[in-house]
């Protein structure tokens, strides 16, 4: 399908010959992401964000692509294989958090050490997750974000 893309800053026009068939394939039913959603031990505020995200679609021609709900469906994913890093990254979150809280200068620490946290965090998480399981981590974050690999021709030529 050709997709115009304008770039916003120069008004530019560029014309891609992108197949969105891989973006429009469904992994997994919208039940089935309904039910993970209500299944997760969060508040009911996060749960209706959730649920709305899940229904964000955007339409390129004639195809419909549930952008939200690919999203949900990598990071379902992602969570299912690496559960250690991502309490990992969970515990940077709260580190930083608490960190933040601190009076008058959490938040100026907090704004330097966040990024530190959380790779930290993500890092030492994949790597238990690595020792656990051994999985080819590099190939399986490729394959996930694949169904974004039509875009990614397009975002080169902006």
């Amino acid at each position: 399908m050709i997709v115009d893309i304008k770039n916003p800053e120069t008004g530019e026009v560029y014309s891609e010959d992108i197949n969105l068939d891989t973006m429009s394939k469904e992994y997994t039913t919208e039940a089935k992401v309904r039910r993970y959603i209500e299944e997760l031990d969060v508040s009911a505020d996060i749960k209706v964000i959730l649920f709305k995200l899940s229904k964000f679609s955007i339409t390129v021609g004639k195809t419909a692509l549930k952008i939200g709900k690919k999203i949900l469906e990598i990071a379902i994913m992602l969570m299912s294989k690496f559960k250690i890093a991502t309490f990992g990254l969970i515990v940077g979150a709260l580190l930083t958090l608490f960190i933040a809280s601190i009076p008058i200068i959490g938040p100026h620490l907090a704004a330097f050490s966040t990024p530190f946290l959380l790779a930290s965090g993500l890092g030492l998480g994949l790597l238990e997750d690595l020792k656990l399981t051994s999985p080819d981590l590099s190939s399986s974050i490729i394959n996930a974000v694949e169904i974004f690999a039509p875009l990614k021709k397009s975002a080169m030529a902006t």
